[in-house]
């Protein structure tokens, strides 16, 4: 077998092995909000980790509810912190998103959240690769068997071990 060959084999050999297996793709810290936090304390929550890209929504039980995309805080803090003469320099809006603006401050983090698929970690590396693939985010949510948010895997980290694989 050629090394390529056998390169191409790991990978894929990988990709069938559970998330479990790969502890350091996994990040056990996310940014946790919950549902009825104002903007302000999820900027705050996503701040505190700058390498986080999602906030997650947890309920007092910590099962997951949603997340909310760094890029979508983003839209909304364009809304609050420019005045508004700017927003049509900064970008183009849609109606939705300007019926959203107009909530200002008063939008929580239940107004804000997307409803999200999560994986357990027995799952295989390549459910979460495909999952990841498909969202704006590049992010997927890890959960036990309760729907408690453990974690969280990232596009990019994951690829790039899956490139270290093949080299």
């Amino acid at each position: 077998m050629t090394p390529k060959a056998q390169a191409i084999t790991r990978a894929l050999s990988a990709l069938q092995r559970p998330i479990r297996e790969f502890p350091d793709l996994i990040h056990l810290a996310p940014p946790v909000t919950n549902p009825d936090n104002s903007i302000n304390d999820v900027v705050v929550a996503l701040s505190r980790n700058p390498s986080a890209r999602t906030v997650f929504v947890t309920d007092a039980a910590d099962r997951l509810l949603g997340s909310i995309s760094e890029r979508e805080l983003d839209l909304d803090l364009i809304t609050l912190v420019l005045p508004q003469q700017l927003w049509s320099e900064i970008r183009e809006w849609d109606r939705r998103e300007l019926m959203r603006a107009a909530h200002g401050n008063a939008r929580t983090a239940r107004d804000l959240m997307t409803r999200v698929e999560a994986l357990t970690p027995d799952k295989p590396l390549r459910e979460a690769l495909t999952m990841m693939s498909h969202r704006k985010d590049s992010v997927v949510p890890l959960v036990d068997d309760h729907e408690r948010l453990l974690g969280y895997l990232t596009l990019f980290e994951t690829l790039a071990l899956l490139m270290k694989t093949l080299a």
